[in-house]
């Protein structure tokens, strides 16, 4: 049977496979969510998410641009679990409380906003973006409300996730500079990072124990820096542009961010709590993107672009007393002298994506989009879990872009991310360690789609 640190329990991060996310945190591996542009935010885009995208894009447009953008995210999700010989017995009267299925209908979203200005060659720009995040709260498993073991009605993927919540808003500002066909561009950016989740443990230490089970919440938040740079080249006089860029990891490295781990224990008589301050290591991706756009002729055009997302540095996630060390040896228990109060496994892959798309335009007031990708997952079937459904999926994209007056444009998508099923029973290895490391078995099978509805209004002048 496995023993776990209470005040490690909330470590684990949330996910909407996910940020908040627009988004794309159920549209991406891990938990990237940068979808904001639709079918317009890539590579080769011009309009003001270029300063994400590719900086190297804003000294392709002219004059001044304002954009605001929206995503509403509709992610339906279910993840069940089978009786693993690593699951402690239930109790009698709570038999079913760790396993059955786990689902969710959750509805999310966020904002994008961004402005450019082109002066001769140079061109400047500033804009807010969440290309990180999720947000994630399951049904209740109404059978347990009003039994002894109330608790349980948090459903069986407690022991990972209840609810919460994540989000990694960029503040940019960057310049583009155009010599010829030929444009270089460099962002700066400040992020905010935040995570807060609630899940099921058993303080102060013990197995996941339906009949004594606690609560811990976890709010930890940090701001740091990083950066993007890109470059895009006319390579055909108003028809074809290539354009490449990269963008840092946050903190440009592994981060920390500090706050509180909040427990409680609603069984015990009398009910308790207690709150510490701690820190919550990490390492999130760099990007690079890749494209092309071609203007075949006047009322027809054609993009292709992808990127490669560095997950495989989310090697773990580590808990520990604020401003203490974080190390653990190869079998997961806590090097000597360090206060690790969970070290969660990730091992996570690099994930690669792709996507194909073409606008025709009706008449020069009326553009009609459509676009088509795929793209691999990054969670692997050893630490898949209820936290980060994550798998290999193929969208598909619909919209159009409408001029409306004054040199208004608004632009309107929705694109369907079908996930493939996942069925990593007897395959995690999540059981397998020492503590501070060691959770519970989450081999089970997973399946999600989600739908994004994406709005932008863009004006000229």
């Amino acid at each position: 049977m496995r023993a776990r640190r209470a005040r490690g329990a909330g470590a684990c991060l949330l996910a909407v496979a996910a940020t908040v996310g627009s988004t794309r945190a159920a549209s991406a591996a891990g938990f990237a969510t940068a979808h904001f542009g639709g079918e317009h935010g890539s590579v080769v885009t011009t309009n003001p998410t270029a300063l994400y995208y590719n900086p190297a894009g804003m000294a392709f447009s002219d004059g001044l641009h304002l954009m605001v953008d929206g995503n509403l995210a509709l992610r339906n999700a279910n993840a069940s679990h089978s009786r693993s010989p690593t699951d402690p017995p239930d109790p009698p009267g709570g038999e079913g409380a760790n396993t059955g299925n786990a689902h969710l209908f959750n509805v999310f979203g966020a904002p994008a906003l961004g402005a450019t200005m082109r002066v001769g060659r140079l061109a400047l720009g500033a804009g807010l973006f969440v290309p990180f995040g999720g947000q994630e709260h399951f049904d209740q498993n109404t059978r347990f409300s009003s039994s002894p073991f109330y608790l349980a009605a948090d459903g069986i993927q407690r022991w990972h996730v209840i609810d919460g919540q994540q989000a990694y808003v960029y503040g940019s500002v960057g310049a583009a500079y155009r010599i010829g066909p030929l444009s270089i561009g460099a962002a700066a950016n400040l992020i905010l990072s935040s995570i807060s989740l609630l899940r099921a443990v058993v303080p102060p230490f013990g197995d996941p124990d339906t009949a004594n089970e606690g609560r811990s919440r976890l709010d930890v938040s940090a701001v740091n820096g990083g950066f993007g740079a890109g470059v895009m080249l006319e390579a055909l006089p108003e028809r074809l542009w290539v354009g490449a860029s990269y963008q840092s990891q946050p903190g440009v490295g592994p981060q920390t961010l500090t706050g509180t781990l909040d427990n409680s224990t609603p069984y015990s008589q009398p009910p308790a709590a207690s709150t510490q301050r701690v820190s919550f290591r990490q390492a999130l991706p760099d990007v690079v993107r890749v494209g092309a756009r071609w203007r075949v002729r006047h009322d027809l055009e054609l993009r292709l672009f992808g990127d490669f997302t560095r997950w495989s540095v989310m090697k773990s996630q580590c808990l520990s007393f604020e401003s203490s060390a974080c190390a653990v040896l190869p079998d997961g228990s806590p090097a000597p002298g360090a206060t690790v109060l969970l070290n969660l496994r990730r091992n996570w892959n690099d994930t690669y994506h792709a996507h194909a798309g073409a606008s025709y335009w009706v008449d020069p007031d009326v553009e009609l989009f459509a676009g088509a990708g795929f793209e691999t997952a990054a969670v692997p079937d050893a630490t898949l879990e209820p936290t980060f459904m994550d798998a290999d999926d193929v969208e598909a994209a619909l919209g159009g872009r409408f001029f409306v007056a004054h040199w208004i444009h608004v632009a309107v998508s929705f694109t369907l991310l079908q996930f493939f099923d996942r069925d990593n029973t007897g395959k995690s290895q999540l059981a397998s360690a020492e503590l501070p490391t060691r959770q519970e078995d989450a081999g089970g099978h997973y399946d999600q789609v989600v739908g994004i509805f994406d709005v932008n209004i863009e004006k000229a002048f």
